[in-house]
C-alpha cells in the first residue's frame, strides 16, 4: 500500500517537473522561499486520491449532513442579554448580589393613551389587564397601575395604606374628579404613573426572579415565554381602547426573537437569489451555480446541526454573521476551483486531468487563504462577549470546512461526466474583455507606480481623518431603525409622558448596618440624585426618597410643603414603623432589611451609549466623594449595554491588531520571506482604513454588529493576496522579470479575483434590501473594504512587489517569450520549457491559478 501510495506520489512529482521544465534543485540558495512544486504535487496527489474514493466521499459527506440535519430544530436562540457576558464578570455577579437582595430587576410595562384615563370603562379594563396579567403570566411578582397600587393617606392616629381605586369602580363624576385630583396631588404619581392631562398613564408588571434556560415554558426559555405571553395578554381586541403599548426587557427580547427569526431568513434567500444569478453571469453553467450551492448547504448544515445537538445558542442579531461569511467564502473557493477546471476543460477536453490540475493549483492557495481567514476570525476570542465570541469561533469553523469541502466534495463531483473535443480556439466576448482588461493592467500598474503610491498616501489620510470620527455606540434606535415595527413602538413609549425605554439601578452600600437610614445620608443621596435628574438622558429615577417624602407629607395632613426627607433619625424610624404596621411592602424594593444599601432606579426616555457612559462614570466618581465610606454599583440593562460597548471598543482595537499581526506572521512563514509579509500586508490595511473612514464621515456607529466588519474583512480581503502573490512568484519563477511576471500574473488570476470580489460584494449586498439599518451599513461598508481589498491588490501590490524585488534579482537575459535553461531554476522558483506557448494560452484561457 504505501509503496503504491510513494509511486503515486512520484509520478505526480514526475508530472509537475514536466510541467516547469526541470526537478528543483535542492542546492538553491532560495530554498527557504516557498517550495510551490512541492506544494502543488501533493496537491495533485490529493486530488487523485479524491477522485479515486469519490464515493467514500460522497458516503461521508452525505452521513454526516443527513445525521446532523436533524439537530436543526434543536437550534436555539439566546436573548437574554446577560449571556453576552462570561460567567465570572463582574457585571454579573453584582446583579446576582443585588437581586438576592432587592428582587428581580426585569419587568414588563404597557403604556395606555386615552381621551381620559379615569373614565369608569378604562380603570375597568385597566384592573382587568392587571388581574390577568397577574394570572397568567409565569413568575409575575406584583402589578403597579392606577388601579393596582398602594395609596397611602392620613387618617387620624397614623396613616392607612388602600388602593387609589375602590374594588367598586365609582361612575358618577365628582367621585372621579376627586380621585383624578387625589392622585395628581401625589408627586410620586404626576407625570410618572399617569401625565398631567390625565391621556397616558403607566402599568408595570414586575416579576420574580426567573429561573435558567434549562426550566422551558412552552418550550421556551423562560424569559422569551414571558415577553410572548405579555404580548399575547396585552394586545387581546378587548383592550384595544386602551391603545396599549407593551415595552420592557422580556417583551423587547421576544419581540427581536421574532423579528429577526423572520428577517435573517429573508435576507438569506435573496442573498442565494443574488449568487445564483452571479454564479449563472460569470460561469454560464448549471454546473457551476448548483455544486458550490451544495457546498455551502453541506457546510452550514454539518456546523449548525452539530451546534443543535450540543444545545450552542445565542443572539439572533449576530447569527446572520456567519452564515453570510459562510455563504460568501463557499461560493468565492468554488469559483476559483471550478473556474480554473473549467478553463483547462475547454482547452484539453479531459475532464480528469484538467480536475487534477485545478485542485493542483488551487489547492494551495484555497488551504492558505482559509487559514488565514481563520485566524482573522479566531482574534473575536479577544472580545469578552459570548455572542462575538460566538461568531468569531463558529465562522472560523464554517470557513475551514468551506475550504475541505470545496477541496473533497466539490472535485468529487465534478469528476463524473464524460471527455469530449478540445475546443482550443474557442473565446467567449465576455472572457475576451476581461482578459484584455487584466492585460491592461497587468502593463499598466507599474507605469506610474509613484502615482499609485501618491493616492494611496492621500487617501490613507482622507479616512485617517475619517476613523477619528467614529462614535461607539450601541442605541437600539440609532442602530435598527425605526422601520422596525418593535423598535418604532419602543421608542414611541420612551417619548410619551410617563414611559421610559429603558432603565439602570445604582445601589450604594454603606460599610455599617443602619447607615442608610441616617439623615445626613438620606440628604446627601437626595442631592446625588437631584444632580442624577439634570443629566441628560434621565427621565425618572425611583427610590426610597420617595416613599418617605410622601409619608412625611401625608402625616402633615397631605400639606405639600412637607413633601421633603425627615431631619432626624428618629423621625425616619417613626415613618418607616407607621409604613410596615398599615401593611405598606412597597419599601423592601429600596432599602434592605439591615438599613445598609439603598436602591435608585433610573429611567430613559432615550439612549446613547457615549453619552450614557460619561454619565455613569460621573455617578461613580460622584459617589466615591459624596460617600467615600460607601461602595455603589450600577446594574441593570444600560449598565450592561454601556460595559458591552466598552468590551466592544476596546476588545475591537485588540481583535483587529492581534489578527493583523498573526495574519503577516503567518505570511512571512509560508512565503519564507519578511518583504513578503509586509508587502502583503499593506494593502490588506485599505479595508480597514476605508470602512473606517466611511464610518466616520456618513455618522455609521461602531457597535455590537459593525465591530465584527474590520477583523472579518482582513481574514476575506487576505484571500486575494494570496492568491495574487502565489501566482506572481510562481509566474516570476518561469520568466525572472518582475514586469513579465506581473503581466502574466493579472492574466492569470486578475479576473478570479474580481469575479470572487463581486460574489462576496453581491452576497453581502442582500443586507442592503432589509428594514434594518445595521444591515444596510454592513452591505455598503463590506462591498467597499472588498472593493478597497481589490483595488490595492491591482494597483499597490505590483508596485511594492517591483520595488523591493522580494523574490531575488532579475536575469538580464530574460526577454519576453523566453526562459531560462531548465537547469537553473531553483526548487522554490520553477521555470517552463515552453514559456512562450503557455504565456499564449493563458492569454487565450483567461484564469489559470
Amino acid at each position: 500500500m504505501f509503496s503504491a501510495a510513494r509511486g503515486r506520489a512520484v509520478t505526480a512529482n514526475t508530472r509537475i517537473i514536466h510541467r516547469y521544465g526541470s526537478k528543483p534543485s535542492t542546492a538553491s540558495k532560495e530554498q527557504v522561499m516557498l517550495n510551490i512544486v512541492r506544494i502543488n504535487s501533493f496537491f495533485h496527489a490529493f486530488g487523485n486520491a479524491v477522485i479515486r474514493f469519490r464515493w467514500l466521499v460522497f458516503a461521508v459527506f452525505l452521513g454526516l449532513t443527513v445525521s446532523l440535519a436533524m439537530g436543526l430544530p434543536h437550534l436555539k436562540a439566546d436573548v437574554d442579554q446577560d449571556s453576552w457576558f462570561m460567567e465570572d464578570d463582574e457585571l454579573l455577579k453584582a446583579k446576582d448580589r443585588m437581586e438576592a437582595i432587592f428582587g428581580n430587576e426585569d419587568f414588563c410595562a404597557v403604556l395606555v393613551t386615552a381621551d381620559d384615563v379615569f373614565a369608569p370603562e378604562n380603570l375597568r379594563l385597566l384592573r382587568e389587564l392587571g388581574d390577568e396579567l397577574m394570572e397568567r403570566i409565569p413568575y409575575a411578582d406584583d402589578v403597579q397601575s392606577l388601579a393596582d397600587m398602594e395609596f397611602t393617606e392620613g387618617v387620624e392616629g397614623g396613616i392607612r395604606i388602600d388602593e387609589l381605586v375602590p374594588d367598586v369602580i365609582p361612575q358618577d363624576g365628582a367621585t372621579l374628579d376627586d380621585m383624578r385630583k387625589r392622585a395628581l396631588a401625589k408627586t410620586s404619581l404626576k407625570n410618572r404613573m399617569v401625565s398631567e392631562d390625565c391621556t397616558e398613564t403607566w402599568l408595570i408588571l414586575r416579576m420574580k426572579k426567573l429561573p435558567d434556560v434549562t426550566h422551558q415554558i412552552n418550550g421556551e426559555d423562560p424569559i422569551m415565554a414571558v415577553g410572548h405571553m405579555f404580548n399575547e395578554v396585552v394586545n387581546q381586541p378587548k383592550y384595544a381602547p386602551l391603545h396599549p403599548k407593551t415595552a420592557g426587557i422580556p417583551v423587547v427580547f421576544a419581540d427581536k426573537l421574532d423579528f429577526f427569526g423572520k428577517e435573517t431568513p429573508k435576507l438569506l434567500g435573496i442573498s442565494l437569489l443574488f449568487a445564483v444569478f452571479t454564479l449563472l453571469f460569470f460561469l454560464r453553467s448549471v454546473r457551476g451555480v448548483v455544486f458550490p450551492m451544495a457546498t455551502v448547504g453541506c457546510v452550514m448544515i454539518i456546523v449548525f446541526g452539530a451546534q443543535g445537538f450540543l444545545g450552542i445558542g445565542t443572539d439572533p442579531t449576530v447569527i446572520f454573521m456567519p452564515i453570510f461569511i459562510t455563504l460568501a467564502v463557499s461560493i468565492g473557493y468554488s469559483i476559483h476551483m471550478f473556474n480554473h477546471f473549467n478553463i483547462e476543460f475547454k482547452k484539453t477536453g479531459k475532464r480528469r486531468e484538467s480536475l487534477l490540475q485545478a485542485v493542483e493549483e488551487v489547492g494551495w492557495p484555497l488551504l492558505f487563504s482559509a487559514l488565514t481567514t481563520v485566524a482573522a476570525l479566531l482574534s473575536f476570542i479577544f472580545i469578552p462577549l459570548r455572542p462575538i465570541r460566538w461568531v468569531g469561533m463558529t465562522s472560523a469553523l464554517l470557513v475551514l470546512l468551506a475550504c475541505i469541502v470545496v477541496l473533497t466534495l466539490l472535485p468529487a463531483l465534478l469528476s463524473f461526466g464524460k471527455d469530449r473535443p478540445a475546443r482550443k480556439d474557442e473565446k467567449e466576448v465576455r472572457e475576451t474583455r476581461i482578459q484584455r482588461c487584466m492585460g491592461w493592467l497587468g502593463t499598466g500598474t507599474l507605469n506610474r507606480p509613484r502615482l499609485s503610491l501618491v493616492m494611496l498616501a492621500v487617501l490613507m489620510g482622507v479616512c485617517v481623518a475619517g476613523i477619528f470620527k467614529v462614535e461607539v455606540s450601541f442605541d437600539v434606535i440609532k442602530s435598527f431603525g425605526r422601520r422596525i415595527p418593535y423598535v418604532d413602538r419602543i421608542y414611541s413609549v420612551g417619548q410619551s409622558q410617563v414611559g421610559s425605554l429603558y432603565s439602570y439601578n445604582l445601589a450604594l452600600e454603606f460599610d455599617e448596618p443602619g447607615a442608610a437610614k441616617e439623615p445626613e445620608n438620606l440628604k446627601k443621596f437626595e442631592k446625588l440624585v437631584e444632580d442624577i435628574h439634570g443629566l441628560e438622558l434621565t427621565k425618572k429615577t425611583t427610590s426610597l426618597l420617595e416613599i418617605l417624602k410622601d409619608l412625611n407629607q401625608v402625616i402633615h395632613e397631605g400639606d405639600p410643603a412637607w413633601y421633603r426627607l425627615p431631619e432626624s433619625r428618629e423621625m425616619v424610624a417613626q415613618l418607616l414603623l407607621l409604613y410596615e404596621n398599615a401593611g405598606g411592602a412597597e419599601v423592601e424594593r429600596w432599602i434592605d432589611y439591615d438599613y445598609q444599601r439603598l436602591k435608585l432606579q433610573v429611567e430613559m426616555g432615550h439612549y446613547n451609549s457615549g453619552e450614557a457612559a460619561r454619565e455613569l462614570d460621573w455617578i461613580q466618581d460622584e459617589v466615591r466623594r459624596v460617600f467615600p465610606h460607601a461602595h455603589v454599583v450600577l446594574t441593570g440593562s444600560i449598565s450592561q449595554y454601556t460595559v458591552m460597548q466598552e468590551y466592544v471598543s476596546f476588545g475591537q482595537i485588540k481583535s483587529f491588531f492581534i489578527a493583523f499581526m498573526v495574519v503577516t506572521l503567518l505570511m512571512m512563514l509560508v512565503f519564507g520571506s519578511l518583504k513578503i509579509g509586509f508587502i502583503a500586508m499593506i494593502p490588506n490595511i485599505a479595508p480597514a482604513l476605508v470602512v473606517g473612514g466611511i464610518m466616520g464621515y456618513a455618522g455609521v456607529p461602531l457597535d455590537l454588529v459593525t465591530v465584527t466588519i474590520i477583523p472579518m474583512l482582513l481574514g476575506l480581503a487576505v484571500d486575494d493576496t494570496i492568491h495574487f502573490i502565489n501566482h506572481y512568484q510562481l509566474e516570476f519563477g518561469r520568466c525572472r522579470n518582475y514586469a513579465l511576471g506581473n503581466r502574466k500574473t493579472f492574466l492569470a488570476v486578475g479576473g478570479a479575483l474580481l469575479m470572487t470580489t463581486i460574489v462576496l460584494t453581491l452576497t453581502f449586498a442582500a443586507y442592503m434590501v432589509s428594514v434594518v439599518k445595521i444591515f444596510i451599513f454592513m452591505g455598503i461598508l463590506v462591498g467597499s473594504g472588498l472593493f478597497a481589498a481589490l483595488a490595492a491588490d491591482y494597483f499597490i501590490t505590483p508596485v511594492l512587489i517591483a520595488w523591493a524585488k522580494p523574490f531575488g534579482p532579475e536575469e538580464q537575459d530574460c526577454e519576453a517569450g523566453k526562459t531560462k535553461p531548465a537547469e537553473s531554476v531553483s526548487l522554490s522558483n520553477p521555470q517552463p520549457e515552453v514559456f512562450a506557448a503557455e504565456a499564449n494560452t493563458q492569454q487565450q484561457g483567461g484564469y489559470h491559478g
